[in-house]
This record gives C-alpha cells, sequence and structure tokens, in this order.
C-alpha cells in the first residue's frame, strides 16, 4: 500500500481528499480495461490510479490534481507497478 499525502488537497463529490492511497499492485485486467477506457497511454494510466485508489476517485477528480501533485502520483504509480523511477 503506498500513501501520497497531497500538497493541495482536492475536493471530490465524496469530500475533500488529502492523500491518494494506492492499495495494490496494478494487474493484466486493470490494464486491459484502462485500454478500453482510453487510447492515450498517459489517461490509460490516470484510469488504472483511479482504480487503485482506496478514495475511489475517478478521471475527472485527477483534473483538479496541481502538477506537483501529479508528479507525486506518477512516480508512485511506477514504483508500485514496478516500473522504476
Amino acid at each position: 500500500m503506498t500513501r501520497i499525502e497531497l500538497k493541495t488537497p482536492i475536493t471530490t463529490p465524496n469530500g475533500e481528499v488529502r492523500c491518494i492511497t494506492l492499495s495494490r499492485q496494478p494487474t493484466r485486467r486493470d490494464l486491459k480495461l484502462a485500454q478500453r477506457l482510453a487510447q492515450d497511454e498517459e489517461e490509460q494510466v490516470w484510469h488504472m490510479v483511479c482504480a487503485l485508489s482506496e478514495e475511489k476517485l475517478t478521471i475527472e477528480d485527477t483534473d483538479a490534481l496541481t502538477l506537483a501533485d501529479v508528479r507525486q502520483v506518477m512516480e508512485a504509480f511506477r514504483s508500485v507497478a514496478g516500473l522504476g523511477e
């Protein structure tokens, strides 16, 4: 489990989010679903981040992340996925 403390909290329909917790490693199933939902590789990654988040984020929720937080989330995702830094 990986917890990312956001520098700037975001507000979602479910309330304020101060951190994002990636609960597990992504699987091939996650990748296949993300590929069905988006053609763009970056959007596929965001779909997987949402699927792994304990906060049940949506793609629309992630649009509110600051660039500093986007960087943190991407680094954490790469680490969780075993893709290095």
